[in-house]
């Protein structure tokens, strides 16, 4: 039953659950804490395993339903939030040769997981390097909360065992205010990187950039109709 709920909890989490992935990852830290205080490595097998199939599930869910109508959520919603179709397509147009590393280091951004899934089925993104990605960034992903839990773990070793709920909640929180701290000081240059490729395209295609001559030349081009018409010199 409780694995049922796993597996709920981890497709909604890569649908948009709010919530949902810190509960999953709290449950990797757990485990990575008592699996140094002697917990059988295979009893953690179906917990692992049922979290990873449903985030697997998950994320292909999302990539699938954008695929037929992300490209108009985009254009209709995404310049509220800073993403349009042009710079999702310079984006991808710059990445191709890195996508899947690029994928792979969007999706261990806390709040991107989500929106990366979206942006690759909407962008029309291969599926093969897309699922790739997904399978290499969820076992990195369980590996560092379970690394995290057995780090915590070594830590409490001269501590009080009646202590243990408290320093497992301590180290979730500092796990993910890490996380979350990381995400959003990658976010923010992203979002400068952006800016300043924008004003670049921008600052390339405005007459202002052209030297004297050019603009004098074009402007003399636009005259030239106009004096045929007229039948002056």
């Amino acid at each position: 039953m409780w694995l049922s709920v796993v597996l709920l909890l981890a497709v909604l989490g890569e649908m948009g659950l709010p919530f949902s992935c810190i509960v999953i990852e709290s449950l990797f830290i757990f485990t990575g804490f008592e699996l140094l205080h002697g917990a059988p490595f295979t009893a953690t097998l179906p917990l692992l395993g049922t979290a990873y199939a449903g985030r697997l599930v998950g994320s292909a869910s999302l990539y699938r339903f954008s695929g037929g109508v992300g490209s108009s959520i985009i254009g209709r919603f995404g310049p509220r939030i800073g993403i349009t179709p042009e710079s999702v397509a310079m984006l991808k147009d710059r990445l191709s040769r890195v996508l899947v590393p690029t994928i792979i280091t969007a999706r261990f951004i806390p709040g991107l997981t989500i929106l990366t899934s979206f942006v690759c089925g909407a962008t029309r993104v291969g599926r093969r390097k897309f699922v790739t990605a997904v399978l290499l960034q969820l076992i990195a992903w369980e590996a560092i909360f379970l690394v995290a839990g057995a780090l915590g773990a070594v830590a409490s070793r001269s501590l009080d065992p009646s202590t243990y709920p408290l320093t497992i909640a301590i180290i979730i929180a500092i796990v993910l205010s890490i996380a979350t701290t990381s995400g959003y000081i990658i976010l923010h240059k992203l979002r400068n990187t952006r800016d300043t490729d924008s004003a670049d395209l921008e600052s390339e295609a405005t007459p202002a950039t052209l030297p004297e001559g050019q603009r004098r030349v074009s402007a003399a081009r636009r005259r030239a109709p106009r004096l045929q018409q007229t039948g002056r010199p």
